[in-house]
């Protein structure tokens, strides 16, 4: 994303060669991939001449928001519930999508989706909601979609691979410091375009992969603020199911087939979950807040409420009004029901044993 050579075009083969190649019933996926590496290039240049510079120099003199939670525990609906608080600045989906040309492009190709999405009643098949460039994006997603080795997220594309991308770049097992430096400055430079793009807000970061990542974060932005969001690990791995089931339809370009689906969730969430117990006393005090899904659910206004107060964030009667209408219409929202075998309760069970306890959840 920060620099013409090598080619994106050429890094999405080797990467794809890498993981295996294309399977047969992923080629469908490729087109956009190549709308994005060859018809969008010469606005990444434009992008590069105009702005490179300036987001080398730009610093972040704003303490960012991390909103941390596995997939699936409300991470999506806390991260848009808190943008109705305009003081600060998000990552959209468009910028998600292409954060290559976000800055040069956002503001006119934006509308012209957005409109599309609206005369096709174009639905989000993950959220099942009406499908948004405006709404809230992901910081990891970003760095996959511009073509970054290093972007975590590169397993929904290639499934066989989930389990490295997430011991290599959500862990960083056994990294060198190289690779974690590359890694880091990767994430500096989007969130500098992020902040750019947002006017020097503050920002407010969601993005799943950074709850196991809190000691580096720290490392980073020593004053920043936490807010955690937990929920029962059994509606947590049935939604997951779910999650993982629709992104291989509509991302995978590689094999799905013998993907152990199941393992995958349960090992990329326990250690996800282990990994922010054992850092989160890294953080100092007044700079954690955790919630629960179902209390945050029940009682948003009143939990967000308890949030700004207990991080010391913006007077939050400025933006109380928006928040409540904006939890009024999620209430014509609808859960879908799960049902778990006896031996996916049992594996859950055991793998998530230390969660469970912490938490007092019960099973289903």
């Amino acid at each position: 994303m920060n620099r013409v050579f090598p080619l994106p075009i050429y890094t999405f083969f080797k990467i794809a060669y890498e993981n295996g190649g294309f399977s047969f019933k992923g080629l469908k996926h490729i087109p956009s991939w190549f709308i994005k590496t060859l018809l969008f290039e010469p606005l990444r240049w434009s992008e590069l001449a105009i702005y490179n510079k300036k987001i080398n120099q730009h610093q972040l003199t704003c303490d960012p928001v991390f909103i941390l939670g596995f997939y699936r525990s409300g991470t999506s609906y806390l991260h848009q519930f808190l943008t109705q608080d305009d003081r600060f600045g998000y990552h959209s989906n468009f910028q998600m999508v292409f954060p290559e040309v976000m800055l040069t492009s956002e503001k006119w190709l934006s509308p012209m989706f957005e409109s599309i999405f609206r005369l096709f009643k174009i639905q989000d098949p993950v959220h099942r909601t009406p499908l948004s460039f405006r709404f809230p994006g992901e910081e990891d997603g970003s760095m996959t979609t511009s073509l970054d080795p290093r972007g975590a997220t590169w397993g929904y594309f290639f499934p066989k691979a989930m389990t490295k991308y997430f011991r290599n770049y959500v862990l960083f097992e056994n990294m060198p410091a190289s690779e974690i430096e590359a890694w880091t400055k990767g994430y500096i430079y989007l969130l500098k375009k992020i902040s750019l793009a947002c006017g020097n807000k503050p920002l407010l970061l969601k993005s799943p992969p950074n709850t196991a990542r809190v000691k580096l974060l720290l490392s980073l932005f020593p004053n920043a603020k936490f807010i955690f969001i937990h929920r029962n690990p059994y509606d947590v791995y049935a939604s997951n199911k779910r999650f993982l089931k629709v992104t291989h339809s509509i991302y995978a370009m590689g094999r799905t087939k013998l993907v152990d689906v199941n393992s995958i969730i349960l090992d990329t969430f326990s250690q996800t979950m282990h990994r922010y117990l054992q850092e989160r006393s890294l953080i100092p005090d007044g700079q954690l807040m955790e919630l629960s899904y179902d209390d945050f659910t029940q009682y948003p206004v009143e939990t967000i409420r308890k949030t700004y107060a207990t991080l010391g964030l913006n007077d939050f009667s400025y933006c109380e009004n928006k928040m409540t209408s904006f939890a009024a219409r999620q209430k014509q929202f609808k859960s879908i029901d799960h049902t778990l075998s006896p031996g996916e309760l049992t594996m859950i069970s055991k793998k998530m044993e230390p969660l469970i306890s912490h938490w007092n959840y019960s099973l289903l």
